[in-house]
C-alpha cells in the first residue's frame, strides 16, 4: 500500500458529514481542555511548591474512573449516547465556568480546586465511554479506526496548541483567563453535538447492572488477545503517563523553563501524539497489530528513560514528541482494536475497561511518581517509569501472533455483526 493510499485510508472517516461536523466541534472543545490541564497543574503547583500535591491532584482528577468507568460502560451500552455526551459536557462547562471565577476573583484555593478537579473526574467517567463508543454510531464499524484515531490526532493536536497558549495566556494574564476560555469552548461540542441525528435507539434492559458488568469482565478476562492489551494499558497508565505529573517539576526545577518551558514540553508531546494517531489510523491492517502496540509502548519508555537523563530544554522537547508518538501509536491501535473486536453489544463495556485501566490507574502512577519525586527527584523517577513500560513492550511482542489471528477474526465478526 502506497503512502498516497494510506493517508487516504487514515482519513476516510470525514467523509461522513456529521463526523467532520462533531471531529471540529470536538478539536475546539478539547484546545480548552488542555489549556485548563496546563494551566490548572501549574496553578497548583505555584501555590504549594510540592510535587506531592500534583500527584494529589492527578488522583482526584482521575481516581473516580478507578471506580467508576465499569459501571458507565453498562450504561453507555444501555443509554442513547448522544444525550449522554450532551449531558456531561454541559456538566463540564459549569465546572470550568466556577473554576474561572474563583481564579479571577483572586480567592481560589488548592482544596478549591482538587475539590472541582474531582468533580470533573465523575463527570469524565460517564463522558469518556459514551463519547468514544459513539463514534461508532456515526461512521459505523468500517471506518471506526479511522474514527478513533482521527479523533486522537485532533485530542492531541489540541494538547500541542492548547499548552502552548496555556503558557503564554498564564504569563501575560494569570490562570483565571485559560479557565475561562475553556468554558467557553464547551460551547463549540455542544452545537456540534445538537446536529447530529444518527444515535440509534438504546439497548433494551433485560438484566441488573450486576449480571451486565460481570458479563463485560468475563468476556475481557476470557479472551487473552483483550486481556494481554489491557494488561499493556496498564502498566501504561500506572508507569508511562506519570511523565505528566512530573512535567511542571520537570520544567521548572530540572531544566530551568519555566511557565513557557511547561507549556513547550506538553505541546511537544502532543505533536508526537498527532503523529502517532495518523500512523496508527493508516496502519489499519491486522498483519502487524502486536507490534505496532508492542512499538509505541516500547518508544514511550526508552524516550522516558532518555529524558531522566537530559537537563536541556532543548533536548527534552523532541524526546517529549518522541514520547507523545509512542503513546499515541499504543493508545488508538488499542482502542481501535478493542471496538473492533468486541460483540457490538458489548461495546461500551470493553471500553469502558480500557478506559478503567487507561484513566483509573493514572492517579495511583500520579500520586506514586509525586511521592517518589519528592524523595529521590523527578529524574530517576521518569526513569524507572520508562524501564517499566520497555519490559511490558517485550511481553506484548510475544503475543503478536495472537493478536493478529484475534484482529482479523474480530473485524470480519464486528463487520457482519453491524
Amino acid at each position: 500500500m502506497g503512502l498516497a493510499s494510506r493517508l487516504s485510508h487514515a482519513f476516510r472517516a470525514l467523509r461522513h458529514r456529521p463526523f467532520r461536523v462533531y471531529w471540529i466541534g470536538q478539536w475546539l472543545s478539547v484546545n480548552g481542555t488542555w489549556m485548563q490541564t496546563t494551566a490548572q497543574a501549574w496553578l497548583v503547583y505555584r501555590l504549594t511548591d510540592s510535587p506531592l500535591v500534583l500527584g494529589v491532584l492527578s488522583a482526584v482528577r482521575f481516581g473516580p474512573a478507578l471506580i467508576g468507568s465499569p459501571i458507565a460502560g453498562v450504561f453507555t451500552d444501555r443509554l442513547p449516547r448522544r444525550l449522554v455526551v450532551l449531558t456531561t459536557q454541559s456538566l463540564s462547562l459549569v465546572q470550568a465556568t466556577v473554576m474561572a471565577a474563583l481564579t479571577l476573583s483572586g480567592t481560589v484555593r488548592v482544596w478549591h480546586v482538587l475539590l472541582l478537579a474531582f468533580a470533573q473526574g465523575i463527570v469524565d467517567t460517564l463522558d469518556t465511554p459514551a463519547r468514544q463508543t459513539l463514534q461508532v454510531d456515526i461512521v459505523g464499524v468500517e471506518d471506526l479506526q479511522s474514527a478513533v484515531s482521527l479523533n486522537a490526532s485532533a485530542f492531541n493536536a489540541a494538547r500541542m496548541v492548547g499548552p502552548a497558549l496555556a503558557g503564554v495566556m498564564v504569563a501575560a494574564w494569570g490562570e483565571g483567563v485559560c479557565f475561562a476560555a475553556n468554558a467557553v469552548s464547551y460551547l463549540a461540542v455542544l452545537v456540534a453535538l445538537l446536529t447530529i441525528r444518527t444515535e440509534p435507539a438504546p439497548r433494551r434492559q433485560t438484566r441488573s447492572l450486576r449480571e451486565e458488568l460481570g458479563e463485560g469482565v468475563r468476556y475481557a478476562w476470557g479472551n487473552r488477545q483483550v486481556r494481554t492489551m489491557l494488561g499493556a494499558i496498564a502498566v501504561t497508565s500506572v508507569f508511562g503517563l506519570s511523565y505528566t505529573t512530573l512535567l511542571p517539576v520537570f520544567a521548572r526545577d530540572v531544566l530551568h523553563g519555566g511557565v513557557r518551558g511547561f507549556g513547550i514540553l506538553m505541546s511537544s508531546g502532543g505533536l508526537g501524539a498527532v503523529f502517532g494517531a495518523i500512523a496508527a489510523a493508516a496502519s489499519r491492517s491486522g498483519r502487524h497489530i502486536g507490534l505496532i502496540m508492542g512499538l509505541g509502548q516500547g518508544t514511550l519508555g526508552l524516550g522516558l528513560v532518555a529524558l531522566a537523563a537530559t537537563r536541556s530544554l532543548t533536548v527534552a522537547s523532541p524526546l517529549m514528541v518522541l514520547i507523545g508518538f509512542g503513546v499515541a501509536v499504543q493508545l488508538s491501535t488499542t482502542n481501535g482494536f478493542l471496538q473492533t473486536t468486541a460483540p457490538p453489544h458489548m461495546r461500551g463495556r470493553v471500553v469502558s475497561l480500557y478506559i478503567w485501566l487507561f484513566s483509573g490507574l493514572s492517579p495511583i502512577g500520579g500520586f506514586a511518581a509525586g511521592w517518589i519525586a519528592e524523595h529521590a527527584g523527578a529524574p530517576a523517577t521518569a526513569a524507572g517509569a520508562g524501564v517499566a513500560c520497555a519490559l511490558a513492550a517485550v511481553l506484548t511482542g510475544v503475543e503478536m501472533p495472537w493478536l493478529r489471528a484475534a484482529f482479523s477474526r474480530g473485524d470480519a465478526r464486528a463487520g457482519r455483526a453491524e
